[in-house]
């Protein structure tokens, strides 16, 4: 299994290789502003296997908000949590994800080519969608900062 922290579109390192049933990749930002999160949805085309958004707040504490371990693109679902998560400025949430580039994955239409980022579904995405909400005074393009690199 590899790892990779990508961006959205990052071809050099957004590259699902050819015959790989595990490959991981993960993306992260962070909360500059008090927040709460209303809403996920996890999208990715044919080979995606499952993503998981994990929340780590400034103590260091971790809390796993949404595990989706079977995830299947027919079936592309918002999904809510029970009551609004509160999300202190300062917060990292991180997604991880795996697809399934094998013979194994029915859905994949060629498991001998390596896959990058793209809109058509014989390509691939990894788009942690989520909603929030903020008090009206916020800059909404300041809420979150995309952390390159993370680990």
């Amino acid at each position: 299994m590899s790892a990779t922290p990508t961006t959205p579109h990052d071809e050099e390192r957004f590259r699902i290789p050819a015959n790989d049933p595990n490959w991981e990749t993960e993306t992260s930002v962070v909360f500059n502003a008090d927040t709460e999160i209303v809403w996920f949805m996890p999208h990715m085309h044919l080979r995606g296997k499952d993503m998981t958004y994990t929340l780590t707040f400034p103590t260091g504490e971790k809390q796993t908000v949404l595990a989706v371990p079977h995830y299947d693109f027919d079936w592309q679902y918002g999904y809510y949590p029970e009551k609004p998560i509160n999300v202190p400025k300062g917060t990292t949430l991180t997604a991880v994800a795996h697809y399934d580039n094998s013979a194994n994955n029915k859905f994949n239409p060629n498991p001998n080519r390596d896959v990058y980022w793209g809109d058509q579904t014989w390509e691939e995405m990894m788009v942690p969608w989520f909603g929030v909400v903020v008090p009206r005074d916020t800059d909404t393009k300041k809420i979150v900062s995309y952390v390159p690199g993370v680990r």
